[in-house]
């Protein structure tokens, strides 16, 4: 709703009339904030009515989404009319409901009745040790029975854990790197596993990377994650004897394990690339050894996101300066394809709402799309398989049999490393497709769509990568001059 589109007033009159949630919104990295804060911006002007749910927000956030309606809804006047609580935009209350009513905010913090998660309290440890000693570890924790969570931070290091697994324990991984429809289904089969219904197998090994932290109703009967920003952290943790039911003996406290902490400031190139090192560092400074759930969430998160209590770490200066930097250059990035703020004169209309300085936004569509999912560009691609027998999906299922909507559902993100030169990837992409699936173009529901034909042996090249596909691990590269690199 907030890119540069043609059609794009289509999409808007889709909404109008409508009631929108948005889900998970402490899950939005800065880049995406500012789609979300432009996209509310319309919506407010709309008079659409909005939910937003979070279990982990901080205020900072909750404050600017709160403005970017009022503001869409009634401009610059908005302050002026604005009623709210004293103290309003302070609120750490746990759990909140914020509700804008008109031009007036009411907030409410008392809910009388039951909630069906009982308080918790986790015993929070650091483990730094090597991939084989992390397995090793979980089968001595679950050698007696029990469900192990391992959430990491990239999809490499997920597939790296998996494949040290031992063969004869129950193992699931689930990423982002997996065809859309193999996701879904893992996703079904692990909420059977160990959802709140579930049935729960006597010991089993869930890896996955950030998909594990939201949306899913499952119970690790232990914790081991990566280290991240607080609010991730403390979703990853509600994962954590999420409900009321028989434990083995060994798990009956709640344990969370925090790895990639190799000293306070240290955690890793990796992980450092992902999150804020400004983040990590407070995150790790204020994550004590015992934390109660619910009660410590907004504590914590407030903490961490809020710049009073930078003086409390000596350390913080450098990498607070480098997240300022980052956080405008974001700013910067996200203004590249994002539409104009609603313009609210009486006189005003939608005409000119596309206009900008680079070349017209139909020729631009593809690397608009991928540089509005994430910081680092990706692209989303149509998996299939090219052989000497024809073509099929990675299933099996031949081509030409198939319909073009449930072709357009073999879906999967390429992994930015891939991808570094968006527009020579694109060229790619356009021309294998062009030169295999010309036909596409005639189909409503794949005109537009880039495909990656891999081979009988379900692999492929693109930019000097390697990649290959499997059911069990998802999609996996390395750079074709990395010998070491075996699939």
């Amino acid at each position: 709703m907030g890119l540069k589109q043609k059609h794009l007033f289509l999409r808007h009159l889709g909404l109008s009339g409508k009631v929108v949630i948005i889900d998970e919104v402490h899950a939005y990295d800065i880049f995406m904030n500012q789609y979300l804060y432009k996209t509310i911006n319309w919506l407010g002007a709309y008079h659409v009515p909005i939910v937003v749910l979070s279990a982990t927000l901080p205020k900072e956030k909750r404050n600017s989404l709160l403005n970017a309606y009022l503001k869409g809804k009634y401009g610059r006047k908005y302050k002026r009319i604005f009623e709210a609580p004293e103290s309003w935009e302070e609120n750490q209350a746990y759990p909140l409901l914020s509700i804008l009513d008109g031009h007036r905010l009411k907030q409410v913090d008392n809910f009388p009745g039951k909630s069906d998660q009982k308080p918790l309290k986790l015993q929070i440890q650091r483990l730094s040790v090597s991939d084989e000693d992390l397995i090793s570890t979980i089968l001595k924790k679950i050698n007696d029975g029990g469900i192990a969570g391992v959430v990491v931070n990239t999809v490499k290091r997920a597939q790296a854990l998996a494949e040290l697994v031992p063969e004869n324990i129950k193992l699931m991984i689930l990423h982002s790197s997996f065809l859309a429809t193999d996701r879904a289904t893992q996703e079904e089969a692990l909420q059977k596993a160990i959802g709140k219904s579930g049935k729960r197998p006597l010991k089993m090994i869930v890896i996955g990377t950030q998909v594990l932290e939201q949306s899913l109703d499952i119970d690790f009967d232990v914790l081991y994650t990566d280290i991240a920003p607080m609010d991730l952290i403390l979703q990853r943790a509600g994962r954590l004897h999420r409900h009321q039911i028989d434990r083995p003996r060994a798990l009956q406290t709640p344990q969370v394990f925090i790895m990639g902490v190799n000293a306070f400031g240290d955690y890793g190139d990796a992980n450092e690339s992902i999150y804020p090192k400004y983040l990590l560092m407070k995150t790790d400074y204020f994550l004590k050894d015992l934390i109660s759930l619910p009660k410590d969430i907004s504590k914590l998160v407030q903490k961490v996101y809020s710049p009073a209590t930078d003086e409390d770490i000596s350390e913080i200066g450098e990498p607070k300066a480098e997240f300022d930097t980052y956080l405008e250059k974001e700013k910067r990035k996200a203004g590249v394809f994002q539409i104009d703020k609603p313009n609210l004169k009486e006189s005003a209309t939608i005409h000119g709402w596309l206009d900008r300085d680079q070349a017209d936004v139909d020729k631009d569509e593809q690397k608009a799309n991928a540089a509005v999912r994430d910081i680092k560009e990706t692209l989303e691609v149509i998996l299939t398989q090219h052989t000497d027998k024809g073509d099929f999906l990675l299933d099996g299922r031949r081509l030409r049999d198939v319909d073009g909507r449930e072709i357009a559902q073999q879906v999967i993100r390429i992994p930015a490393a891939v991808t570094p030169d968006i527009d020579r990837a694109i060229n790619q992409l356009e021309t294998l497709t062009n030169r295999y699936y010309p036909e596409w173009q005639e189909n409503v529901w794949l005109k537009g769509s880039l495909a990656l034909p891999l081979d009988a042996h379900f692999s492929g090249r693109l930019n000097n990568c390697l990649l290959h596909y499997s059911s069990k691990l998802g999609l996996r590269y390395s750079k074709e001059d990395d010998h070491d690199e075996t699939f």
